[in-house]
């Protein structure tokens, strides 16, 4: 049927394409539709023991980061506390004293002195998840702070 009609006249029968970038740049879209950081939660805790001390052994924390309120674009990360506190060292480099406007919250504090946490109990184990919840929620939910260089490598190492 459309055998006789020429080149000309198939294009006022086909449809107009589809532009699914709403006519932006390729650096445009990807300026304007950066992936950010919409979760995070520290769900639970692994003892691990020592490699060079049989007989002690160490927390690992999960946490779980979702990209852009996606929940197959979730990332696992596995970090020990001595970890979580480099981060805050590190941001405290870049952001100082919050004089540019972006504050840096405390992670809470290493408690290397109490029975609990000398037998890892329930309940010091739950309020210290409960204190790195908070802190890397204020991190890495912060619009400035998760676009920089440190929280970028703290995800992705």
């Amino acid at each position: 049927m459309l055998r006789g009609r020429s080149g000309s006249q198939l294009n006022e029968i086909l449809p107009v394409p589809i532009e699914l970038n709403e006519g932006e740049t390729i650096e445009a879209h990807t300026h304007n539709h950066t992936s950010h950081i919409t979760d995070v939660l520290v769900s639970s805790y692994h003892s691990v023991e020592s490699p060079h001390h049989q007989s002690q052994s160490y927390i690992v924390w999960q946490i779980t980061i979702t990209v852009n309120d996606l929940d197959f674009s979730s990332i696992k990360l596995y970090k020990r506390y001595s970890e979580i506190y480099q981060l805050y060292l590190d941001l405290k480099q870049v952001y100082g004293d919050g004089s540019a406007g972006v504050k840096v919250p405390a992670p809470p504090p290493k408690d290397i002195w109490s029975l609990e946490r000398v037998y890892m109990s329930k309940r010091w184990l739950e309020e210290r998840r409960k204190g790195l919840q908070w802190f890397l929620s204020s991190v890495l939910l912060d619009p400035v702070m998760q676009r920089s260089s440190v929280v970028k490598s703290f995800v992705l190492s």
